[in-house]
């Protein structure tokens, strides 16, 4: 009989227990019925047994670090109510703060300090440790100290607090990080189990778990199955009637450790056998633990002797690159998609310019025709990048069928480029009017048209050079600024010379014929309706925001509901600047989001105190992700917030994707929701923690993804350099890959 046990032998002594829920456990409700009062802590409470004996006695679920002397936070459990902490009792404090030891937002994960007057001073003759764990309360600046407690928590909504277990319950399985009590938590839900431990030894991963009769492992291994990923499911099993406690009442890992047989301890123990859907559909689980998941970690970029670096590679190694080194590059790299589309519209033209000027020479000069060239390159630049247009082109393109050969699908998949339309256009438009205007110098046109030319001719080389791909990476806010102002004075000035030049050319017509008459009237009238359109649709809409962390905020519109892969611009100064992030449409709910990161001071506003209101424009225009449709299965690759523009392919679910994220503390940062969403929609996504793993081998790992799960392309939504890398990468191997250009 235990201690507890016999305290409480004659009903008429007792009627409160303090304890650990292992000591808990060990006793039967219906025995103690005059225990009124129960207070747990010291470990993870089962909510099972909190619902049990929180029915007919008051519950208190507590946080008591022995540091804090002795109970910090407290909880009333209510039946059927998620397990909480509470918040903090008299005389002390509680912090959720980040690696920095900065507050995080309510719902932002990260680890819980507690203050106050029960804060102890230190360890006895242990000056370092003591160093580590208690640090001056900076937040009330008044000498006191406040204690790392090793918890990893969060605020709620309502003001009560949840652990997420210890930090230093974290341990790395083939190059994934698991946290071992999540994957006890998961245990415990299967029926008749009363208490699990998760150890790791020797690279084995063991599931200890109690109840009073045997439950089978693999009716055990469909319950975990569902909420953990498939390296965090045990490669062992063991069932005990009851699992040791320590003398404070907890599972005795140690005890459970020495339990283990020598011979089975140096076993290769084989990669778990996935539950079936029946196994899956028969043992439920609660949505609670099903949310809590599993971090991948590993580093091979970091540390190449990595062993999972070196599982990757020998399962999936790298093949060599097609072709010889420089050839690569030019194909891949100097002459892209962009640049081609580019070369034809600029080189056609050129070709264009020497035939007209061949004619000058000849029949003499022509300006009404070197206008309508002028006009149509500029009409054409500005269609490229109409919202309506570009719509129009991605939906043609992805509505190729997934039977057509893949060679057809992969090029389809690139109309993305047709930035390189816009570009070529715009600088042949350019040299265009250079043309023009040497000519009509020449030929001693009308003062005003010349004067207008000259003034164009510098405002489009303005345009041309702020576009140059270094100023615009360099100076993004001035490139945006001189190509909106200087644009629609440009097409004003271009107005002014239309009407002067038709006026001096048209004989005895009138204006109005001469202009209705004139092919560059009606160019530009297309050209100024396309600009003017999304204009036209200039609004202030209602937002909604999600703080999930002080590096990202989620913000929500109901104004429209967009498709898959389309993107929006949002403005607080309409005339000043724009910012284009990718929607975010859940499946049949109205509306979207957007997912914005700490990227500069607009973004940091948005996160600490954006408006309840912003400014759009047009419609949602496509991006890259709105080619996913046209393969069978996909790669998607983001780091950071580049998982945002993944989450609608994601959610939607209509094509199957393997998934990959790079991140710093990815939970902590955008929350649980995104990360539950991941793992829906790919139970063994890669999602891997920078902060704590270093940097992975981005290429090694989605060329293993893709090998896996026989998918035809990979998708990378990352910043530059990176995006660049992975899709050269893959294209130079002939593995059809697509990424953001930076065009724009």
């Amino acid at each position: 009989m235990s201690f507890i046990e016999r305290s409480l032998y004659s009903p008429s002594q007792a009627n409160t227990i303090i304890a650990t829920p292992s000591v808990l456990r060990k006793l039967d409700r219906a025995e103690y019925t005059n225990i009124q009062v129960v207070a747990l802590a010291g470990e993870p409470c089962p909510k099972s047994l909190a619902d049990e004996w929180a029915k007919e006695a008051t519950l208190y679920h507590c946080c008591g670090p022995t540091e804090v002397t002795i109970v910090n936070t407290m909880h009333v459990h209510q039946p059927g109510h998620d397990m909480s902490i509470g918040g903090p009792v008299s005389n002390t404090d509680v912090y959720i703060l980040d690696e920095n030891e900065n507050p995080l937002p309510i719902g932002g994960i990260g680890l819980m300090w507690a203050g106050g007057r029960c804060v102890t001073r230190g360890y006895l003759n242990l000056p370092e440790e003591t160093s580590k764990k208690f640090k001056l309360n900076k937040f009330v600046n008044d000498g006191s100290f406040m204690f790392n407690t090793g918890d990893l928590g969060r605020w709620r909504d309502d003001g009560t607090l949840e652990t997420l277990g210890r930090i230093d319950d974290q341990v790395k399985i083939k190059g994934f990080r698991v946290e071992l009590s999540s994957v006890a938590t998961a245990i415990e839900q299967t029926p008749g189990i009363n208490r699990a431990c998760a150890i790791l030894n020797n690279e084995v991963l063991w599931g200890f778990y109690s109840g009073p009769s045997y439950i089978d492992e693999l009716a055990v291994k469909a319950v975990v199955s569902k909420c953990q990923p498939y390296y965090a499911i045990p490669s062992q099993w063991v069932y005990r009637l009851d699992l040791p406690l320590t003398p404070n009442g907890k599972i005795d890992k140690q005890a459970l450790l020495a339990s283990i047989p020598v011979n089975q301890e140096m076993q290769l123990i084989a990669q778990p056998t996935p539950a079936t859907r029946n196994d899956l559909e028969k043992y439920p689980v609660s949505t609670e633990v099903a949310a809590v998941t599993a971090i991948e970690s590993s580093d091979p970029g970091a540390n190449k002797t990595d062993s999972s670096t070196s599982s990757i590679q020998e399962k999936h190694p790298l093949p060599e690159k097609l072709g010889r080194h420089g050839a690569r590059a030019l194909r891949h790299r100097f002459f892209s998609l962009y640049r081609r589309f580019f070369s034809i519209v600029f080189i056609s033209n050129m070709a264009a310019v020497i035939y007209m000027i061949h004619r000058y020479a000849v029949q003499g000069p022509d300006l009404p025709s070197l206008g309508t060239a002028t006009a149509a390159n500029l009409c054409t630049a500005v269609l490229i990048r109409q919202d309506h247009v570009v719509n129009l082109l991605f939906t043609l393109a992805c509505s190729v069928p997934t039977s057509a050969p893949l060679f057809i699908r992969r090029n389809c998949a690139k109309v993305y480029h047709i930035g390189g339309l816009h570009s070529g256009a715009g600088v042949a438009a350019t040299a265009w009017l250079l043309v023009f205007t040497i000519a009509a110098t020449i030929e001693r046109a009308h003062p005003a048209v010349l004067a207008v030319s000259y003034t164009l001719i510098a405002l489009l080389i303005c345009i041309v050079a702020s576009a140059h791909p270094t100023f615009r990476a360099r100076f993004h806010n001035r490139f945006e600024l001189i190509h909106r102002f200087a644009g629609w004075t440009a097409l004003a000035l271009f107005w002014i010379q239309t009407i002067i030049l038709s006026d001096s050319l048209r004989g005895t017509s009138t204006l109005g014929n001469a202009l209705l008459n004139s092919p560059g009237f009606w160019l530009l009238l297309t050209a100024t309706s396309s600009v003017a359109l999304p204009w036209l649709n200039l609004r202030k809409v209602n937002v909604r925001r999600d703080v999930l962390s002080g590096h990202a905020v989620r913000l929500y519109f109901d104004y429209t509901t967009p498709v898959v892969g389309t993107a929006v611009r949002i403005s607080q100064r309409p005339l000043v600047e724009w910012h284009a992030f990718a929607t975010i449409a859940k499946p049949n709910e109205k509306g979207f989001s957007l997912l914005v990161s700490n990227a500069g001071d607009w973004t940091l506003n948005q996160i600490q105190n954006g408006p309840s209101q912003l400014w759009v424009r047009g419609v949602p225009a496509c991006g890259v992700l709105r080619i996913a449709p046209l393969f069978k299965r996909i790669v998607l690759v983001g780091t950071g917030s580049g998982i945002g523009p993944c989450l609608p392919v994601i959610y939607a679910k209509k094509v199957p994707a393997r998934i990959f994220w790079s991140t710093p503390h990815p939970e902590q940062n955008f929350g649980a929701e995104i990360i539950k969403a991941i793992y829906d929609a790919d139970p063994e996504a890669v999602i891997h923690n920078t902060k704590t793993m270093g940097r992975p081998d981005m290429v090694a790992i989605s060329y293993r993804l893709l090998r896996e799960s026989n998918a035809e392309a990979v998708c990378v939504i990352s910043n530059k350099k990176l995006t660049q890398m992975i899709v050269y990468a893959m294209e130079s191997r002939g593995i059809p890959a697509f990424g953001a250009i930076f065009d724009s």
